[in-house]
């Protein structure tokens, strides 16, 4: 017969090692940021929408302040570009011309742009690849996004200085002292869309 274990010896030791764990995690710092960005960024509110929060409360929410979040729906860039989803575009933004009006081109709508002049939204929307295009296609996302009411923590200026930032110094500052780089910015903007 097997000696069983003291059970509270051992339940101390692992409450121990996963407190430990967790000191070690948060400690980490900016290193540990991206992971805990991850972890954070989707939380699910189970009734058309989700939780989220403006850039410099995301910044703050691995942090014990809980940052203020509001109610997300916003489309993803494939829920953008895709032809059944042309008609919820907002406003004033066309994917392909209608009733004379020219498809929404990129260049005139955000500065230092790394796209032809005749560039339109849905030809980034349709881009592949890294930085900057995949930047890009969340950017356009998130302005349609903002125009159609769906990301009430984001305005369009506040993602056109977003793009500007990153574009100009390779990061964009949601609060004083923090930077995100490509990674980090698409991981903020991802966390505001829930439409695919």
């Amino acid at each position: 017969m097997s000696k069983q274990p003291d059970a509270p010896q051992e339940i101390h030791v692992a409450q121990a090692a996963a407190s430990s764990g967790r000191r070690r995690l948060l400690r980490g710092g900016v290193g540990a940021a991206p992971l805990l960005m991850t972890l954070v960024s989707r939380p699910v509110l189970g009734h058309g929408g989700f939780r989220c929060t403006t850039p410099s409360g995301f910044t703050s929410m691995p942090s014990s302040r809980v940052p203020e979040t509001h109610r997300c729906d916003g489309g993803t860039p494939g829920f953008w570009k895709q032809e059944q989803h042309f008609k919820a575009w907002p406003a004033g933004y066309y994917p392909k011309p209608k009733n004379g009006n020219p498809a929404t081109k990129f260049s005139p709508f955000f500065a230092l742009s790394p796209y032809p002049a005749s560039t339109t939204f849905l030809q980034v929307l349709m881009t592949g690849g890294g930085p900057p295009d995949s930047v890009a296609r969340h950017i356009v996302a998130a302005v349609l996004n903002a125009e159609k009411g769906w990301t009430t923590v984001l305005t369009v200026l506040a993602i056109k200085n977003m793009w500007y930032d990153y574009r100009r110094l390779g990061y964009f500052e949601p609060t004083a002292g923090v930077r995100w780089y490509h990674d980090q910015i698409q991981n903020y903007l991802e966390s505001t869309m829930q439409r695919d």
